[in-house]
């Protein structure tokens, strides 16, 4: 189990096969019904998924699901697994993530992929990457007698652990900036932005939009915006219910576009596979410093 903790570069590299006297490492406390995960990777759609084939590994399917592996540890335990939510929008994403966890129980579970920005909030620009540190679900509201208040349902925010030293650790590395697997379409440099992220069930992209500019104006600090975090949140609060079981996540989103800007939709179409190959390199980079601490 040595070797993950000797060389960071080589955990981005060429899986390693597990020795047929393997060790099960010690963070395989419950079993899952397929087996054990130490991370599990989601992606929604086919550019992000492949943003994240392309840094290596992901090639060998696990058992009888559609899910990969990078690297197999003993048997039936693997580092890091892939999977691809068969849907789009929060209620698919929820269900992968109830499967996941009933299948391989991760310690970890990372979505990586893309989401819409909000102009002049931290700087934020097209190509970046924002780490969510709070999950907000705006689409529960009540509306009536000429009010619009929204109400609330549980749901767990992204793990402390993760966002203050596992995403420390990575970018301070900055190891991520050399794993961006897609050409840029302008000049620049990404950066890591950490704030909250606001989940629905639209696309939004009409600045002069009513029920866009209110949201956007309730959630005054939100960076961006997309349609599958609240479904994670709430698929790992419904795992954590099983006892002894502590399930952490992490929001990785790259941004495709501005969604307050004329133009949202050719923004999106230009950054898009740009945006998606950003937020797999910092996940991967993510990964690899979780197995190095944990494997």
């Amino acid at each position: 189990m040595g070797e993950w903790g000797q060389d960071m570069e080589g955990l981005t590299k060429a899986p390693i096969k597990a020795e047929d006297d393997a060790v099960i490492p010690s963070w395989v406390r419950l079993n899952g019904r397929t087996g054990n995960a130490l991370v599990a990777i989601i992606t929604i759609v086919e550019e992000e998924h492949e943003a994240v084939r392309a840094l290596g590994g992901f090639t060998k399917l696990v058992g009888n699901t559609p899910y990969t592996c990078r690297s197999q540890l003993a048997e039936s335990v693997y580092d890091v697994i892939l999977a691809k939510s068969p849907d789009r929008s929060n209620t698919p994403c929820s269900q992968l993530v109830r499967n996941i966890a009933e299948q391989f129980r991760p310690e970890f579970i990372v979505l990586s992929g893309i989401a819409g920005g909000v102009t002049g909030r931290d700087e934020i620009a097209l190509g970046d990457v924002v780490v969510a540190d709070h999950v907000d679900w705006y689409e529960m509201r009540k509306i009536a007698d000429g009010t619009d208040v929204i109400r609330k349902q549980a749901f767990d925010h992204p793990s402390m652990y993760l966002r203050e030293t596992i995403t420390q650790r990575a970018k301070i590395r900055g190891k991520w900036l050399e794993l961006i697997s897609a050409e840029r379409p302008e000049p620049g440099t990404p950066k890591i932005l950490e704030g909250n992220l606001i989940a629905g069930d639209k696309i939004l992209g009409d600045k002069e939009n009513e029920y866009q500019r209110s949201i956007l104006k309730e959630f005054d600090k939100a960076l961006a915006v997309d349609m599958e975090s609240y479904g994670l949140a709430r698929g790992v609060y419904n795992a954590r219910s099983t006892r002894h079981y502590n399930l952490n996540y992490l929001v990785v989103r790259g941004i495709s576009d501005l969604v307050d800007q004329v133009g949202n939709n050719e923004q999106r179409i230009k950054w898009r596979a740009y945006a998606a190959a950003t937020a797999a390199a910092f996940t991967v980079s993510v990964c690899d410093e979780i197995v190095a601490l944990c494997g």
